[in-house]
């Protein structure tokens, strides 16, 4: 069982299981909700994960493809936190940093890197893929 939260503590959650894929993700919707370069995420099976404490906020967006984005987020301190997508209901993307122990979190692969900032320097062991990856290893 893993636990995390936000900054400020008013939502927690748990969630038990292995990640399904753990990735870093380069697309612009992730920059600018993260103002990082890039987001570390797992996805994670949604009966496996459950908010314990608080109720967070939601935006939803479309994607490039115009899929429903829903991302949950802290209203009090502004973390986001996990999002959903319209077509896996069944998958939960945690941000991997709102874990209370991150250190676990080894990528898989680099996403939407036709985002990448420049300046942002990937690791060449990793593989890096242009928008998500299909296939049965990802």
């Amino acid at each position: 069982m893993r636990s995390g939260g936000c900054l400020c503590g008013a939502i927690r959650y748990e969630c038990a299981g292995e990640a399904q894929f753990s990735l870093q993700c380069h697309c612009r919707d992730c920059q600018r909700g993260s103002g990082a370069p890039h987001v570390a995420a797992v996805r994670m099976a949604a009966d496996s994960f459950r908010i314990t404490q608080g109720a967070p906020r939601r935006y939803v967006a479309k994607s490039d493809a115009g899929n429903d984005i829903t991302r949950a987020f802290c209203a009090d301190c502004g973390t986001p936190l996990y999002v959903q997508v319209s077509t896996r209901p069944d998958i939960v993307g945690l941000r991997v940093c709102t874990f209370d122990d991150p250190s676990w979190f080894r990528p898989e692969a680099n996403i939407f890197v036709k985002s990448a900032q420049p300046w942002d320097h990937l690791d060449p062991d990793i593989p890096a893929f242009a928008v998500y990856p299909t296939g049965k290893a990802y």
